[in-house]
Order: C-alpha cells, then structure tokens, then sequence
C-alpha cells in the first residue's frame, strides 16, 4: 500500500492504478485515492463537516466545489444527523465512516 499512495517509490517494476503510472502520475492518482488506516485519524475538536472540508483542501479539490461535495459525502455515510458533531463525540462506527473520506 505504502508503493500504491506513493509514501515509497517502486524499486522495480510498476503498477497502474485507474489507467496511471505510479511511477510517473502520483499526482492523479491520488486525486482519486484514499487509504483508510487500522486507526481513526481524526481530531477531537472537529466536527464531521470540518474534517470533510479539511480533507477536501488538502486534496486540493476545488473550494467552489467543496460544500456541495461535503453535502454529498454526509448524505453517502448517513451522517446527516453527526454532520455539526465533534469527533470525538461519534460511535467507532460512525468514526469509521468518517475515516473513510
């Protein structure tokens, strides 16, 4: 996993991931990549909705575009009712969720 998300570069040999190199196209690919660790990576202080935002600029997605994709993302995992939660506040099974993104 740690070649796939580009943390470390291949020694040999390649793989293509939705049609891109991840020798030459980790930039793309990561634009529509995510990894889901053993553990929540979340902070406590944040509310459902600010951890989306957050993601979505560290994703560079584009800001105009943002509040309707965070809508979106709460509708998909049914947190409608935790979106002005904090964190630390959520079941394991909602942080799940939320870890997803």
């Amino acid at each position: 996993m740690s070649i796939l998300t580009g943390l470390f570069p291949p020694s040999t040999g390649t793989a293509i991931l939705n049609g891109f190199d991840i020798r030459t196209d980790m930039d793309s690919i990561r634009s529509s990549l995510g990894i889901c660790p053993q553990f929540d990576v979340l902070f406590d202080e944040l509310t459902v909705e600010e951890h989306l935002l957050f993601y979505c600029k560290l994703k560079n997605f584009d800001p105009s575009l943002a509040s309707a994709e965070i809508k979106t993302m709460i509708e998909l995992l049914d947190l409608e009712d935790k979106q002005n939660s904090q964190s630390n506040t959520l079941s394991g099974g909602m942080k799940r969720k939320l870890s997803v993104r």
